[in-house]
């Protein structure tokens, strides 16, 4: 006897086949939205403006002399890229589909190198060399990482890390809970945490002020003979080195806290109010006007190795 399915039989095998093709079509096409690339271009003036944002992956910049700006990457599954602008100035940024849950997108971009930029992102890191241009860079989580000397550098991370290699004229950096490090030196700098450890080590500085409130403060540089420079914390621990044949002066105030002077003989005297210490000392007949606060963050001063 031969078996002839019935055709309600015929009608749910046939379903259950256009379900398993719909399920692959579906599958095949989620893949080719998560894999949209982006590779655009537009014409930039050398010293012209340039806006990027970007919530989630990342952002990295590269200078070069060309008077275009060149964008490849990857984009986060069902996001939209725009961008747009003149020669003087131009604009991109990344729409996500879900504003809840963005999915990360990575933007590779070269830029003319005096270019003025601006980027903004929540947890996408900023990696940023050779620019020579501005640079204002704003993140919430990610982390800055910054090479080169531009001529003006402002840098904000709420909890992430801020990195910077070079030496910036005129800089600004500040974060929260995350760490700030600077190699190379500035005529103008500014550092500030709240529980973030901040450390410099390099070049000369001409004016420099560092301020954590239970971050630790480590400076390991020059100080130039007519700067001025200021180390607030309120319990973090404060470390400065300079080189032999510094000509500054220091003053040191803490009001709970221990002055360890490995510069001179000079001893730290008891404080106003009896409790804590103070330290005034120069070193080669003064120059450089170094003052060191704390509430009860130790203080060191020593001598480079």
């Amino acid at each position: 006897m031969t078996f002839c399915p019935s055709r309600a039989a015929v009608h749910a095998e046939l379903a259950r086949t256009l379900a398993r093709a719909a399920i692959g079509i579906a599958l095949v096409s989620s893949t080719a939205i998560a894999q949209k690339k982006v590779d655009r271009r537009l014409p930039l003036g050398m010293e012209g403006a340039l806006r990027v944002l970007n919530m989630v992956g990342s952002v990295t910049v590269h200078g070069w002399n060309k008077d275009t700006v060149v964008v490849r990457g990857t984009l986060g599954a069902g996001d939209s890229f725009y961008m747009g602008g003149g020669y003087t100035g131009a604009k991109m940024f990344v729409e996500s589909a879900n504003d809840r849950d963005p999915k990360p997108t990575r933007l590779e971009l070269w830029v003319p190198a005096r270019v003025r930029l601006w980027i903004k992102t929540a947890t996408a890191n900023i990696d940023v060399s050779d620019v020579v241009g501005g640079l204002d860079l704003y993140v919430v989580s990610g982390t800055i990482d910054v090479t080169g000397s531009p001529r003006e550098l402002n840098a904000e991370a709420i909890d992430g890390d801020i990195h910077i290699t070079g030496s910036p004229p005129w800089v600004r950096a500040k974060s929260a809970s995350g760490a700030i490090t600077f190699q190379g030196g500035s005529s103008d700098a500014a550092f500030s945490t709240v529980s973030g450890a901040v450390k410099v080590d390099g070049g000369s500085f001409e004016r420099t002020k560092i301020e954590t409130v239970t971050g630790n403060i480590s400076f390991a540089g020059r100080f130039d003979r007519s700067g001025a420079f200021d180390f607030d914390s309120h319990s973090g621990n404060v470390d400065i080195v300079v080189p032999a044949k510094t000509d500054a002066t220091f003053s040191v105030v803490t009001i709970a806290g221990t002055i360890n002077n490995q510069l001179s003989r000079k001893s730290p005297v008891a404080g106003r109010f009896g409790r804590g210490a103070e330290l005034t000392t120069e070193e080669s007949g003064g120059g450089a006007k170094v003052s060191v606060r704390t509430f009860k963050g130790p203080v060191t001063l020593r001598r480079a190795k």
